[in-house]
């Protein structure tokens, strides 16, 4: 009898040990969920033959940026199965993220033509097809058709909200809403009310769906608002401890953010309890050495990290190595690693000071100007909140401005007043815009086209009316684009109303100005009279009064044009 029950053990320990190493389909898709891509990836590639695993195994490797991956195995399984409506979704998926906006559209409405008539399968295809265009659309790229995500996934949300409530899979639903409002977002950069109230939808029909309250704390992030930001991501991790994004949120940001080591580490503990055994995890390790300012320390683990993970490398580990590098007063050589970084990172994964970080870099390189403003545009376009891209935006400019590079400021500064909704653009937007950008550094056509606007939107604004003026008599100074005249005329009639002390002396000055112009190019000695004449009426010195009386009698009293010389004195 001992013998029988010994033998019955062994065989179930067989059983158990069968159960633990031989996981399912299921499990990968768990994994997926719980943002452990790389355990995802482990257990789903055993099951790549079939089209389920295919589909998971090809998200997986595309949120870790693993596009050629993630494509081969799409292809592969689309060969066995060609009509199979998730594999043509995430095929779309994949064409979107290598910026093939046709060829996806192709493999979206076939996915969707696919689909069957029961009214949860279809949700299931529909909300494949709106999540794989939500996650590879950008703000920058622009790839896709972002309102055709927002269709096909709120037509998915009417279907399953349409079974009876016994009857609904409340993880698809959550997943629904939370795709919804991912697009839904991307749609209308800056209006996060509608997103918001999807992703609370889903937490409300599947508290467990840890992915919402994740995607909601970006909202709070990309506002600024740091307390509901981190308290959104421990609701994350409350509704799913093993919910790996926010984990790895919280540890980055107090580590990187904060600076305090010691309330980042609990989260690196518990994230390497979960990770698969890897050379990446020695990314913590990094991190310490970083943020103890062992920075040479940081820059050879990293390195250390790459030629043993290869092409397995976490994006952050190129980061880290930059950042180490910069710190360590070597800008030049952290280029290389912030390129990786950008090839190696997925799209969605990039944050708005990742974008600093790369300009930065560049910054110190002659030669990469056109590069970092190109940078900080895309930083801005990446943020989804208009007070994130203004700063952005403002913190470049400022940047380019300390370094006596007021041009490019400028076309930072101008970018403000470009995204800016009219009633929410200020007199200093244009000021930094006009002046500080493009006046100061001798960019006088651009300097005019910004004050040029500032008088048409303030027009009681001084300073539109004058260097407008002022940028045209530097390039236009013979009225050749007729830009002077029509300035000068403005900024007098401006003048006439004005109250200020030096009203009557800008006014002289001007009509000068005009004077001389009519005189010597314009060959009109009666309108050059006239703005003499206005010059005297303006002029309260005696003396500089009868110079000015002099020359109109000159110019009245002779039949060709004279020199209108320059009173003594005058403006």
């Amino acid at each position: 009898m001992k013998m029988k029950k010994t033998i019955h053990l062994l065989a179930l320990g067989v059983l158990v040990n069968a159960g633990v190493y031989a996981q399912s389909i299921e499990d990968g898709v768990k994994a997926y969920y719980n943002g452990n891509y790389a355990s995802a990836v482990s257990i789903l590639e055993k099951h790549a033959d079939k089209a389920e695993g295919a589909y998971w195994l090809a998200e997986s490797y595309y949120e870790q940026a693993k596009n050629a991956e993630a494509g081969a195995v799409l292809a592969k399984a689309l060969a066995a199965k060609p009509a199979d409506p998730f594999l043509l979704a995430a095929q779309g998926q994949i064409q979107l993220a290598n910026k093939k906006g046709p060829e996806a559209k192709q493999s979206f409405d076939a996915a969707v033509a696919a689909a069957g008539k029961d009214d949860a399968e279809k949700a299931k295809v529909l909300n494949a097809v709106g999540h794989a265009i939500a996650r590879a659309y950008n703000n920058i790229d622009k790839v896709g058709d972002i309102n055709f995500a927002v269709a096909k996934l709120t037509e998915a949300k009417n279907l399953v909200m349409g079974i009876k409530e016994k009857k609904r899979d409340p993880k698809l639903v959550a997943d629904i809403y939370t795709n919804l409002a991912d697009a839904t977002l991307k749609a209308n950069p800056g209006e996060g009310s509608a997103a918001f109230t999807f992703y609370q939808e889903a937490t409300t029909i599947d508290p467990s769906f840890a992915m919402a309250e994740y995607r909601k704390s970006k909202i709070f992030k990309s506002q600024n608002n740091l307390e509901l930001y981190t308290q959104t991501l421990e609701k994350a991790i409350a509704a799913n401890p093993s919910f790996l994004p926010a984990l790895e949120d919280l540890y980055e940001y107090y580590a990187f953010t904060v600076k305090d080591m010691n309330k980042a580490k609990p989260y690196g503990d518990k994230i390497l309890t979960l990770l698969p055994a890897s050379p990446n995890n020695e990314y913590f390790k990094g991190t310490a050495a970083y943020f103890n300012k062992n920075y040479t320390e940081a820059i050879n683990i990293g390195k250390s990290i790459i030629s043993q993970a290869g092409a397995q490398t976490d994006p952050k580990v190129y980061k880290l190595i930059a950042y180490s590098l910069i710190e360590n007063k070597d800008t030049a050589a952290a280029i290389p690693f912030v390129e990786d970084y950008f090839k190696k990172q997925a799209k969605d994964n990039v944050l708005p000071k990742d974008y600093s970080l790369k300009a930065t870099a560049y910054s110190t390189t002659p030669g990469k100007e056109a590069e970092v403003v190109k940078t900080y545009m895309e930083a801005a376009e990446a943020d989804t909140t208009l007070a994130g891209k203004v700063t952005i935006l403002e913190d470049g400019a400022k940047t380019f401005a300390n370094a006596g590079k007021g041009a490019l400021a400028g076309d930072l500064y101008a970018k403000i007043l470009e995204i800016k909704p009219a009633d929410k653009l200020t007199i200093n937007d244009y000021f930094n815009a006009g002046y500080t950008g493009y006046f100061k550094s001798g960019q006088f056509e651009k300097a005019r086209e910004v004050f040029d606007a500032a008088r048409t939107r303030f027009p009681d604004w001084n300073y539109g009316y004058r260097f407008a003026y002022a940028a045209s008599t530097e390039f236009d100074s013979t009225n050749a684009q007729n830009k002077l005249v029509p300035d000068a005329e403005k900024y007098i009639q401006f003048l006439q109303t004005d109250t200020a002390a030096d009203a009557k002396a800008q006014i002289a000055g001007v009509a000068y100005k005009l004077a001389n112009y009519y005189n010597d190019v314009a060959k009109d000695r009666l309108k050059a009279v006239e703005y003499l004449k206005l010059m005297e009426e303006n002029t309260e010195d005696p003396a500089l009064k009868q110079q000015i009386q002099q020359i109109i009698q000159s110019l009245s009293g002779s039949s060709t044009p004279q020199p209108a010389t320059k009173p003594k004195g005058g403006k």
